[in-house]
C-alpha cells in the first residue's frame, strides 16, 4: 500500500491539484494535464482510466461516485466534502459502522485543532449518499448513515449587517469588491459567480445555471446591477475579458485562489475591528434585502420558500398589526 496522501484527499488516486490545474500522474509515463475545472478534470480522468473498477473498498466507491454522480449535480464544495470522510477509504463498506461514524463526528477537527461538529455531520450525511450508491452497485448491503441521530438543527447564524460588508469592501481591492457587490446583488453562490462569463449577460438580465441544483436563474437588470457589471467589464486585462471576475491574467479564479484573497481582506477587516463572516454569508445579505420572502427565494434559486426562510432570512420577522 502506498503512502496516504497529505493533501488533495478529495481527489481520486494519482490526481493532484498544482497551481490551479488538475494533473493525473500515472505510475508509468508522463503526467497528464486534466484542466482547471474539477468536473471536466474528473471526466477526463474517467476517460483515461477506462471502465475498469475494482469495487472493493469504500475509497473505490467514493472514486466512482465522484466520477459518475457528482459532476452531474453537485458543487465543487460538495465534491471536496465527500472526500474528507475518506479516512474510511481503506475499509470494506460493510465494515464501516454507525459507531465509527459517530466517533468521526465527535473527533473531527479543523486545521487549527478546533472541533467542527456541523461540518462533520454534513460530511457524514453526504457519505450516506455514497453508501446508497454502493448498495446499488453491489458493493455494500447496508447504509450505516441511515438512522443516525444528527441532533437538532443548529441555530441560524447572526445576520451580517450591510455596514460590515461595506467596511470589508473599504479594505479590499477592486476585484474583490466587484465580486462582493455581484454576490449581494444577485444572491448567487461563489461557485456560480467565479465562472460568470459575458455570454451570460442577456437583454433581460444575467443568466445563471446553478451548479449545486442545476436550476436556471435570471437576475433581471437594475441600475445598480448594470453599474456593477460595468465595473467588472472595466477590470484589466480587457483581452481576454471573457470572465467578469478575472485574475490579472484574465483567467477565472480558482476556489483556492479566491479564498486566499478573501482571507487576506478579511484579516484586515477584523484587525480594524470588523465582524468576521464568510463569502457564503453574502447570500443571506442578499436575501434580507428582498422585499418579500418569495422574492428572496426566486433570487437565490431555492425550490421552496421554506428553505430560504430557514437558512437565509436571519433577521427579525416582520408582521403587520391586526386592523
Amino acid at each position: 500500500m502506498g503512502r496516504r496522501r497529505k493533501r488533495d484527499r478529495h481527489l481520486p488516486e494519482r490526481v493532484y491539484l498544482d497551481h490551479g490545474t488538475y494533473w493525473f500522474r500515472p505510475k508509468v509515463g508522463k503526467p497528464v494535464k486534466l484542466g482547471r475545472d474539477l468536473a471536466d478534470a474528473l471526466t477526463r480522468y474517467a476517460s483515461i482510466i477506462g471502465k475498469q473498477w475494482s469495487g472493493r473498498t469504500l475509497g473505490d466507491v467514493i472514486d466512482r461516485y465522484r466520477l459518475e454522480v457528482l459532476p452531474l449535480k453537485r458543487s465543487e464544495r460538495t465534491r471536496e466534502d465527500e472526500g474528507k470522510a475518506r479516512v474510511f477509504g481503506h475499509m470494506l463498506p460493510d465494515t464501516v459502522t454507525a459507531q465509527a461514524l459517530y466517533k468521526y463526528q465527535d473527533t473531527r477537527r479543523s486545521k487549527d485543532g478546533k472541533p467542527v461538529p456541523v461540518a462533520a455531520r454534513h460530511e457524514v450525511a453526504l457519505l450516506g449518499h455514497v453508501f446508497s450508491k454502493a448498495i446499488r452497485w453491489g458493493v455494500a448491503s447496508t447504509n450505516p448513515v441511515r438512522g443516525m441521530d444528527f441532533g437538532d438543527r443548529s441555530a441560524k447564524r447572526a445576520q451580517v449587517p450591510i455596514e460590515q460588508v461595506e467596511a470589508l469592501k473599504a479594505v479590499a481591492g477592486e476585484r474583490l469588491s466587484v465580486a462582493i457587490d455581484l454576490a449581494v446583488s444577485t444572491g448567487q453562490r461563489r461557485g456560480d459567480l467565479l465562472p460568470l462569463k459575458r455570454d451570460q449577460l442577456t437583454d433581460q438580465g444575467v443568466v445563471f445555471k446553478q451548479s449545486k441544483t442545476g436550476a436556471g436563474v435570471l437576475i433581471e437588470w437594475s441600475d445598480d446591477l448594470r453599474a456593477i457589471v460595468d465595473r467588472a467589464k472595466a477590470l484589466a486585462p480587457q483581452v481576454p475579458g471573457e470572465y467578469l471576475i478575472r485574475t490579472r491574467r484574465g483567467q477565472p479564479y480558482s476556489a483556492e485562489g479566491f479564498s486566499a484573497i478573501w482571507q487576506r481582506a478579511m484579516a484586515k477587516h477584523v484587525q480594524a475591528g470588523g465582524q468576521r463572516f464568510s463569502f457564503h454569508d453574502l447570500r443571506s445579505v442578499s436575501a434580507e434585502g428582498a422585499a418579500t420572502a418569495e422574492e428572496a427565494q426566486a433570487r437565490l434559486g431555492h425550490a421552496s420558500v421554506a428553505t430560504t426562510k430557514r437558512h437565509y432570512l436571519r433577521g427579525v420577522t416582520r408582521a403587520k398589526p391586526r386592523k
